[in-house]
């Protein structure tokens, strides 16, 4: 069964509440697995076992967070384990999440994946709006494993 992992930093929760949605419309694609996890909790054995990704971070002057970007990192010295996957990416923030956001997907090309799909930026006040955004995103992202 394909694996979809959402990889997220958060420190104020709020990155955390989107990773949560996308993980919510990835699970409602049947024969779907799906694991959400602190990217300080992710080691890249486990990382390449998955067959789709999420990137989440919060952003900090239009860059991701620290952790993030040492997980990505680590990622692409085993960049060939990832080729061919689909990939997403997501950030929140106050200003500079759009920018943060292309940021993370500059660094997916590298992987070369399937496809990355369009990203997903958010400001600081998450909405049920954007939470519906981000369950239609892992949908998306899910039903590409198909």
């Amino acid at each position: 069964m394909p694996k979809v992992l959402i990889a997220y930093y958060s420190k104020t929760g709020n990155t955390k509440q989107v990773a949560e949605a996308i993980a919510e419309g990835a699970k409602s694609v049947k024969g779907v697995n799906v694991e959400i996890k602190k990217v300080e909790d992710i080691n890249t054995k486990e990382a390449v076992e998955a067959d789709g990704f999420a990137f989440g971070s919060p952003a900090y002057f239009s860059m991701m967070s620290g952790p993030l970007l040492t997980l990505l990192t680590e990622l692409y010295f085993v960049r060939e384990k990832l080729a061919g996957k689909p990939m997403v990416a997501f950030a929140t923030g106050a200003g500079s999440q759009t920018k943060t956001t292309e940021n993370i997907e500059s660094i997916l090309k590298a992987f070369n994946p399937k496809l990355i799909l369009p990203g997903l930026a958010i400001g600081n006040k998450i909405s049920e709006t954007d939470k519906q955004q981000a369950r239609q995103l892992g949908e998306k992202l899910a039903k590409s494993l198909a």
